[in-house]
């Protein structure tokens, strides 16, 4: 596995961000942030500045997705939108699909 540069809790500018980004280039974003089947992730938001990752949760339903690195979170995102995870403008959007699927909630 690559040592990446770990840009944890700077304030960095959006091209900052977008430049130290392409450290994550090829690598699946997934399996580096440990998701899997029972944590889904996919994109709220209505543009690439204005957006949050979440994830589906069998327990729990649509959570916040939180990486205190603001790099490694937009190449996740950009890893997102480049494997055709879902997008949603809003968070009812979100929920609307969900329930639509049925997708499994255990409380």
């Amino acid at each position: 596995m690559p040592n990446f540069i770990s840009y944890a809790n700077q304030n960095l500018s959006t091209e900052q961000i977008s430049h130290y980004s392409h450290q994550y280039a090829d690598i699946d974003m997934w399996q580096l942030t440990g998701q899997n089947e029972d944590y889904f992730p996919f994109v709220i938001g209505e543009d690439s500045t204005h957006y949050r990752i979440v994830y589906w949760s069998k327990k729990h339903g649509i959570i916040n997705y939180h990486d205190v690195d603001p790099v490694r979170y937009h190449a996740f995102l950009l890893w997102l939108l480049d494997n055709i995870h879902p997008v949603f403008s809003n968070q009812q959007q979100a929920e609307d699909f969900a329930k639509a699927r049925d997708w499994p909630r255990v409380d």
